[in-house]
């Protein structure tokens, strides 16, 4: 029988369903017993001997039939294949899913935080296992300087130091007018205006000039050093130099990592002089003092010490800065949105890592009395 009758007989309150009770048939069920009105003191018999096909639908309608009524259900002459189904949806809860009670909004900040800084140790150890396998491959090429890529490096060396002589040299100018600027400002009223040349000349050299260097190489060539290993990674060019015998770390990451550590000191020294030259015309313009003056002056207040400060952290935050954005790339795992992830987490990572290390080196140096 390919459609669905039901007969009921309102005397006995007994229903006998022939034909179809499946997806496609019982909403016609539900139609028409939606039309009987049954008393509420009375049972209601079901009789399924007849049904000739019946699925889950069937059943679910069954259940729900059940559970609804204000009758006493009773189904009879199931099938035993139809009995097994039914006993099976009727053991689903079917209720409303349980829904989580709302954090409040300082809860869920607080829990932000707290994964953020759980996460900061997996990446601390990644990335000193990194440094050790970074020194292992150094340390063969060493032994074996032939392996060494020269042409590899000085292409890194140009992209990544005389490209950026531009944006370095920008930066430099401008922050350090900026910084003389304000100094004389707060300094005039006091009438040691002069003191500024001795504020522009130890900042830029302890501080600014390697700290903005190596802010924007982190933000141009670490990103660079990610997105390019990873588009690698994600087209398995990495694998395919591993399975050709091919070392990456030899291949890949020893020439940035070479010539970001030669160039962020040739860049950091460029920063140091524009910082300088910077400081000289707000001197000139607003202080009324003469280059010989000016440049007697930042003899007087800066010394050696301070330039080597700086210098001997320029080749330190350039291994950081390599050793970040390489590890990053090797880590995308293998489609363009993972490359656009970590590469943002190498620029973030790289620019903590600096300012923590900055930090470190102040005090360090203060202790040691450079």
């Amino acid at each position: 029988m390919s459609h669905l009758e039901l007969r009921i007989e309102q005397d006995n309150y007994r229903i006998r369903i022939f034909g179809p009770l499946d997806l496609h048939h019982f909403q016609q069920a539900k139609e028409i017993l939606q039309q009987q009105h049954f008393a509420d003191d009375k049972a209601v018999a079901i009789d399924l001997s007849e049904v000739t096909h019946f699925d889950t639908a069937g059943a679910a309608f069954l259940r729900n039939l059940y559970h609804a009524t204000k009758q006493t259900l009773k189904f009879e002459n199931f099938r035993p294949e139809h009995k097994a189904l039914f006993d099976l949806i009727n053991q689903i809860n079917l209720g409303k899913p349980h829904t989580k009670k709302s954090l409040a909004p300082w809860m869920k900040i607080v829990i932000r935080i707290g994964k953020a800084t759980m996460d900061i140790w997996p990446t601390i150890f990644e990335l000193i296992s990194f440094m050790g396998r970074s020194w292992v491959a150094l340390l063969k090429v060493l032994k074996r300087p032939s392996s060494l890529r020269f042409i590899s490096i000085t292409h890194h060396v140009e992209a990544i130091g005389i490209n950026a002589v531009p944006i370095i040299s920008l930066i430099a100018f401008v922050i350090s007018i900026v910084l003389a600027y304000q100094g004389q400002v707060q300094l005039k009223p006091l009438g040691v205006k002069q003191y500024t040349v001795d504020l522009i000349a130890i900042s830029v050299l302890r501080e600014m000039g390697v700290l903005l260097t190596a802010i924007m190489i982190a933000g141009r060539s670490g990103s660079a050093f990610t997105a390019e290993i990873g588009t690698m990674k994600v087209r398995q060019e990495v694998d395919a130099l591993r399975s050709t015998g091919f070392d990456p770390f030899e291949l890949l990451i020893l020439p940035r990592l070479i010539a970001l550590v030669v160039a962020l000191p040739l860049l950091t020294l460029l920063a140091d002089l524009m910082g300088l030259f910077g400081g000289a015309l707000i001197s000139l313009s607003l202080i009324d003092m003469t280059v010989p003056e000016y440049l007697e002056r930042v003899r007087q207040a800066a010394t050696w010490q301070d330039f080597l400060v700086g210098m001997i952290k320029a080749p330190i935050f350039a291994f950081v800065i390599a050793e970040v954005g390489c590890m990053y790339g090797l880590k995308v795992s293998g489609s363009s949105e993972s490359v656009g992830k970590e590469t943002t987490n190498s620029v973030v990572k790289s620019i903590f890592l600096i300012l923590i290390l900055d930090g470190l080196f102040s005090i360090y140096f203060q202790k040691v009395g450079l």
